[in-house]
This record gives structure tokens, C-alpha cells and sequence, in this order.
């Protein structure tokens, strides 16, 4: 077996053992210093799914050309994004949100 098989096995191996910490939820069951059971669950939340961005016209509710940060509501990954396209701004312009790619 050559030197570049054996790499590849042993970064199989390592990736394959190291899989399990990226596991969405974890739960473990430890006991406090009273000597109660405690139940701990860690992880990440599910992804939720928008699908793709909205037209700018269907966030501009009162059509003045901008999304306001209270129209941006209606869409959370925008309301999420909202100061970093708005650069401190109080509204996103049609160019700003043409720009943006929420993925």
C-alpha cells in the first residue's frame, strides 16, 4: 500500500469518527450536584426554508420605490439581512435588494 493510500484511508477514518459532533441535536443525561437527573440537549435549530426571495414590488407594500424596515418584516432572512443592505440606512432600494442573494 503506497503512502498517498494510507492518507486517504486515515482522513477517512478521522472524517468518519469526527461526523457524529456535526449531528443536529445531541442529548445527554447527566446529574446535578443535588444528585437529580438532567436532561441537556445541544444543537442547532432546523434551517427554515423561505424559498426564494419575494418580488421587490410584493415587499413594497405602499409602493414608494423602498422597502422600510417594518415591509421587510413580511420576509425574515430580508429583515435579518435589513442593516447590512440598508449600509445604516432607514430603507432598501430596488438596486440594493436586485443585489442581494439571501443563500
Amino acid at each position: 500500500m503506497n503512502a498517498i493510500s494510507r492518507v486517504a484511508i486515515a482522513a477517512s477514518v478521522l472524517l468518519a469518527v469526527s461526523m457524529p459532533s456535526f449531528a443536529q441535536q445531541t442529548t445527554r443525561s447527566i446529574v446535578d450536584s443535588n444528585g437529580r437527573e438532567v436532561i441537556v440537549r445541544t444543537g442547532m435549530p432546523a434551517a427554515q426554508h423561505y424559498g426564494p426571495k419575494p418580488a421587490f414590488a410584493q415587499l413594497d407594500r405602499n409602493g414608494d420605490g423602498a422597502i422600510s424596515r417594518e415591509e421587510a418584516e413580511a420576509f425574515p432572512p430580508l429583515l435579518n439581512d435589513f442593516d447590512f443592505l440598508a449600509h445604516g440606512a432607514e430603507r432598501i432600494s430596488k438596486r440594493q435588494y436586485a443585489q442581494w442573494d439571501y443563500h
